[in-house]
């Protein structure tokens, strides 16, 4: 009897450590699809890619995702948006391409202090900015250099359209500092 209990207990944990093994194997795959992707859709090497995405915090392992990745409107100052999402929060990483590799020289994973609508969006600890409506919140660069941060957000729920605050970011030569914000 004794023995049967840790056969079983046994062939549980060798179930559950193989269990995990495909989901790692899983999310790596998704992931490396993912950088070729954004490679081909940027015009940026697929190492490039994974290099930042890796500096951003997103390993093989982890549940989020680039939906966004801007090689080209940032250029002037040699810059390149990513846009990081995990459910329904973001994080906006913009990275500088030295000789050699790139390095970050700028983020956002919380809403501006001054912002007027702070208690209709949440801020997750680590996990970016966040919607309370059912819509993530969506980032992208603008042909003039600009960053501009979308977040739908949610007054009445019977209402069947989303308002959005929109906030934009301009680089001051140290920063995106925010210029802009309207509701």
């Amino acid at each position: 009897m004794l023995f049967k209990r840790y056969g079983l207990a046994l062939v549980a944990l060798a179930c559950v450590a193989l269990a995990q093994s495909d989901a790692r194997g899983f999310l790596k795959l998704r992931h490396d699809r993912e950088d070729q992707s954004w490679a081909l859709k940027s015009g940026l090497a697929v190492t490039d890619v994974r290099a930042m995405r890796v500096i951003a915090g997103i390993s093989d392992d982890t549940f989020a995702w680039i939906i966004d990745l801007d090689a080209k409107s940032l250029r002037k100052n040699n810059h390149v948006l990513l846009v990081q999402r995990a459910n329904l929060c973001v994080t906006l990483h913009v990275f500088e391409h030295t000789s050699a590799d790139f390095k970050e020289v700028w983020s956002l994973s919380e809403m501006p202090s001054r912002t007027w609508i702070q208690n209709e969006i949440g801020t997750g600890p680590g996990h970016g900015i966040c919607s309370q409506a059912p819509r993530a919140p969506t980032a992208h660069a603008t042909p003039d250099g600009r960053i501009v941060l979308e977040v739908p957000f949610l007054l009445d729920p019977s209402e069947r359209t989303l308002p959005t605050s929109t906030y934009s970011f301009a680089w001051d030569g140290k920063k995106y500092a925010l210029v802009e914000e309207h509701r």
